[in-house]
């Protein structure tokens, strides 16, 4: 059975590559180190949810508890919903949010 510090590194990894980016670039998102990020995609450590928190939402996600009973419909939604978002449509990272974009529009 995979660990959770395993199955979160392997899907943060996943999700940097989907958004092609480098471990270094998420340092720079998240403020953590190069380091850190290959650390925890590689399920090393037991990190703290503070930091998978922070790392995933400089991955523009958000890390949210779904009732067990509620998973296959989740991952069935988040399957129709990759299949018809294309990369380019991959929302915003932190501090590129709605409200920033908007702000900036204004300029």
């Amino acid at each position: 059975m995979e660990t959770v510090s395993k199955s979160w590194g392997r899907t943060i990894r996943d999700r940097r590559q989907l958004l092609r980016l480098s471990q270094s670039q998420v340092a720079a998102l998240s403020g953590k180190t190069q380091s850190q990020i290959a650390r925890l995609e590689a399920g090393l450590d037991d990190p703290r949810l503070s930091s998978v928190v922070q790392v995933s939402r400089s991955l523009g996600t958000e890390i949210i508890p779904v009732p067990v009973r509620l998973l296959s419909a989740v991952r069935h939604l988040l399957k129709s919903h990759e299949r018809s978002s294309p990369p380019s449509e991959i929302p915003g990272l932190v501090g590129n949010d709605p409200e920033d974009r908007a702000e900036d529009a204004d300029e």
